[in-house]
């Protein structure tokens, strides 16, 4: 089951958003991810937070959620991460994160660390960027323009790609990074033979999963 954690931080953009929002299963807001949410005329299955980014009181978005789970405020999780684990509690095999981009950087890099430690993440969409965190033996069909890759774990990582101006497969994952790579204008192709990536684009017009 593919479910949709909408977050805070900067809105993403609306296009692709919806798409991702019209594909899944399941939606769960975290926190203001609900504000956005109601501005694309979408409902969350359940909100998770704290209140504390909302405008205004939960009660206001009373027609924007089925279920809500009300949190402390002195907690160790973030609303994403409470979020991510009600998603999973209710059943999701794969998570799409919506926003998170912008203004605090703590909370990105949270949600960065989140992503990296939670295979269950798969995608991650922010104001900004389109993240993919792919694994063997997936084949990424990437589209034209800039696009980085950034080993996780402890590998050992290797690709078979295609299509990209500096073939990454090559390249020593154990020390090094492909940053601002380019694909062809009929975009690229890469076969994650072993290890696991982050594949991050910056958005550029990108219209969905």
């Amino acid at each position: 089951m593919v479910t949709v954690v909408c977050t805070g931080g900067e809105e993403p953009p609306s296009v692709p958003g919806l798409l991702w929002l019209d594909t899944c299963q399941r939606i769960v807001a975290a926190d203001s991810g609900l504000i956005y949410l109601r501005k694309w005329k979408r409902r969350a299955n359940l909100w998770v937070g704290d209140g504390d980014s909302l405008d205004g009181v939960l009660s206001d978005y009373a027609d924007s959620y089925d279920e809500s789970r009300f949190l402390k405020r002195d907690k160790d999780d973030t609303d994403t991460e409470a979020g991510v684990k009600a998603a999973l509690e209710l059943g999701a095999t794969e998570i799409w994160l919506l926003g998170g981009g912008g203004r605090r950087m703590d909370h990105w890099l949270a949600n960065l660390r989140l992503l990296t430690s939670q295979p269950a993440i798969t995608r991650w969409l922010t104001a900004h960027e389109e993240i993919w965190s792919v694994k063997a033996p997936e084949v990424v069909a990437v589209p034209s323009g800039f696009v980085s890759f950034f080993p996780l774990g402890s590998g050992p990582w290797k690709t078979l790609s295609t299509g990209l101006r500096w073939s990454i497969d090559q390249v020593d994952f154990s020390r090094w990074h492909s940053l601002s790579n380019e694909a062809s204008k009929t975009g690229a192709s890469v076969q994650i033979v072993e290890g696991r990536y982050l594949v991050l684009l910056p958005f550029v017009g990108v219209t969905g999963p």
